[in-house]
């Protein structure tokens, strides 16, 4: 069974949103690689809805005065350590007086290292994706693109199904139009030619698809 296969059930993709948010930054490239392989539209739509750091300080000021007085401080601060100086400006920059004043409190007491800093980043995804899955934050009020709708599996598995159909569809259409366009003979059956020849290169790619799985599977059983 495949990486994605295991979370195709109802409520699967939320939980493999949240295996990759709480994921080390070389474990989550390497799941991400993985899914990528089996299925470019679960690997898209995770790029979308996932949530990081990066992402949560960008979002509006009363939204992030949500997260602070929800979220533990010392671990926001500890996050904000692993920013660069325009970009942690940016975030106290939309900040009131006194939260900011909070925050850079306790920042001045600590000196964290990386491996504390990326915990306590995956902390605050944690936390935040929390408040969003209780819904005491609105996704929608966030960023659209964040929602995850009911059944989201199921419409994925159909865009799945339907991948690898469009370039097929393509060239049946230039056939139709070069029959509309009363083109020779000899010009539909180049095109009729062209489409065997693309379907039997699609097979081919499925199959190849289909090896590479397996031997995903097989890497993934020994490691």
């Amino acid at each position: 069974m495949s990486m994605v296969d295991r979370y195709k059930k109802s409520g699967g993709f939320l939980q493999l949103v949240q295996v990759i948010e709480t994921c080390g930054t070389k474990k989550r490239e390497q799941f991400m690689n993985i899914i990528t392989e089996e299925s470019p539209q679960w690997a898209e739509a995770l790029n979308q809805k996932c949530l990081s750091f990066e992402k949560i300080i960008a979002w509006k000021p009363e939204i992030l005065l949500e997260i602070l007085a929800a979220v533990n401080i010392l671990s926001f601060a500890t996050a904000l350590k692993g920013l660069e100086k325009p970009k942690l400006d940016e975030f106290l920059g939309k900040l009131s007086h006194q939260e900011k004043k909070r925050i850079e409190l306790a920042m001045l007491e600590m000196n964290p290292n990386p491996n504390e800093i990326s915990s306590s980043m995956m902390k605050v995804v944690s936390e935040t994706r929390n408040l969003l899955s209780s819904n005491a934050l609105k996704a929608d009020k966030i960023d659209q693109s964040l929602v995850i709708p009911d059944e989201f599996e199921t419409k994925l598995e159909k865009k799945d199904s339907g991948q690898g159909m469009d370039l097929s569809a393509s060239v049946l259409r230039d056939v139709s139009v070069g029959a509309v366009g009363a083109v020779s003979g000899a010009e539909v059956e180049k095109l009729q030619k062209k489409l065997i020849l693309i379907s039997k290169e699609l097979q081919n790619l499925k199959q190849e698809n289909i090896l590479m799985k397996d031997k995903l599977d097989k890497i993934k059983k020994i490691a």
